[in-house]
């Protein structure tokens, strides 16, 4: 699960002062003790912050992009506290005034990596408990809807609307495989074979009764803590949030799972169950075909400093085409 990926851009590298510093107002001037460095993130830049007098953790998350998706996060955290398990904002700042990012102070939640639960093999109780609980927690999160799909602005409105339709889906592929970068990753033998897939199934992502939802949008083992009982104790990193389809979330968990797994049937079992209504005819498919925008999108962005992340992507790929040979 994104094993070895090389990030595109550094993590910010900031000293303990400098640290102190930058939170001296949302920490009352307390001192901080320690800054360690988390390293599971491939886009911002996190720390966990100890303060003096006991107080902590906390984490400190410096934003790469703009402040409308650090905004976006706070309102997101707002609008789930007591619905779905996320990290409480406890201070933003996105004016860009001491650092030239946006910048939060955050709750530190305990629990361990979904990522690393099912690595570790833990009691299959455990893995089913982790299934069960992530079926719940997305259906909450996909109970919050919108009348249009679409990129969502800091009040969560959508902005920028869009539908990712058969036309609008064979338009990004046919300009990332033979114009962007990811026709150059895969190579004349593998861009030409997913160019076919994608003309061949393109039609089932039209759908006029799949009503826009919140989308995590990188819903995976990576933002995924799991507590000791197996429930789920937070979904981080919201920042790629939207509104769409919810097979989106269900392809990013379900991406390195092997085809009717017991996790994945646990986990289908238990979303069905809570959002009460079965999910589409040919999901599989439809939900692999969300999945390689998102593939794609990562490839147009990779380059030859990140072969670790190329060479998982194009596996995933290859992978995609021969999960649905049959199709």
């Amino acid at each position: 699960m994104k094993e070895n990926w090389e990030r595109t851009e550094p993590p910010a590298d900031l000293s303990i002062e400098e640290i102190e510093e930058l939170v001296r107002p949302a920490a009352d001037g307390r001192k901080v003790l320690s800054a360690a460095l988390l390293g599971e993130g491939f886009s911002n830049t996190n720390y966990k912050l100890q303060l003096e007098g006991g107080h902590g953790p906390y984490v400190l998350r410096l934003y790469r992009r703009d402040s409308s998706v650090a905004e976006k996060e706070l309102e997101i955290a707002r609008r789930l506290h007591g619905k779905v398990p996320v990290p409480n904002m406890i201070h933003m700042d996105a004016s860009c005034t001491r650092y030239k990012s946006p910048w939060a102070l955050m709750e530190w939640k305990e629990g361990i990596l979904l990522r690393d639960v099912l690595k570790s093999g833990d009691s299959q109780q455990r893995v089913q408990a982790a299934a069960e609980a992530l079926g719940k927690v997305l259906a909450d999160i996909h109970a919050h809807t919108f009348p249009t799909a679409g990129f969502l602005g800091k009040s969560l409105e959508v902005a920028e609307p869009f539908a990712m339709e058969a036309e609008a889906f064979l338009v990004f592929m046919k300009d990332s495989l033979f114009a962007n970068r990811s026709g150059y990753w895969l190579g004349e033998e593998l861009a030409p074979s997913l160019w076919t897939f994608c003309q061949k199934h393109a039609h089932k992502l039209s759908d006029p009764e799949d009503t826009p939802v919140l989308v995590h949008s990188d819903f995976n083992g990576l933002n995924i803590l799991i507590a000791q009982d197996g429930g789920v104790s937070a979904v981080l990193d919201w920042e790629f949030a939207f509104a769409g389809s919810r097979l989106t979330d269900i392809a990013n968990l379900l991406r390195y799972e092997q085809k009717a797994s017991p996790f994945e049937r646990q986990f289908i079992r238990s979303y069905e169950q809570h959002t009460g209504k079965a999910l589409p005819g040919e999901w599989q498919l439809r939900s692999k075909l969300e999945d390689l925008i998102a593939l794609c999108d990562m490839l147009n962005h990779s380059t030859e400093a990140t072969p670790n992340r190329v060479f998982d992507l194009k596996r995933l790929i290859r992978r995609t085409l021969e999960y649905n040979a049959n199709a």
